[in-house]
């Protein structure tokens, strides 16, 4: 079970867009689909030369709660780690928890 305590990191999730003015002039730009907090869990040194090891560049992970349609093309901007905001892609799709599949998600991230 998830200590709710630990999700104190203000997470905003943004996705891609592209939209359209009167003028049909084309905008794209990072639009807020979810604000939410989470507990967010930087790599250890040991944690880091593993991930590096096993081809992936995953340097951080972050749970929050569950929210349906969070993909991988998606970004987590994180409030709370140092004065301003640390903005993190994310590696692969976010995953579950393995009890209801619909409490917690776990997101890989990479720094931007």
């Amino acid at each position: 079970m998830m200590n709710i305590g630990a999700m104190n990191k203000l997470c905003i999730i943004e996705k891609f867009t592209t939209t359209y003015d009167e003028y049909n002039y084309e905008t794209q730009e990072w639009a807020e689909v979810a604000r939410l907090y989470g507990d967010f869990q930087p790599f250890s040194s040991k944690d880091l030369i593993s991930a590096k090891a096993a081809g992936t560049e995953i340097t951080a992970r972050l749970v929050t709660h569950f929210i349906d349609g969070m993909d991988s093309t998606m970004r987590v901007v994180i409030h709370g780690l140092t004065s301003e905001p640390v903005t993190y892609s994310v590696n692969g799709s976010p995953q579950p928890d393995l009890k209801s599949n619909r409490e917690f998600l776990t997101w890989n991230l990479v720094k931007v």
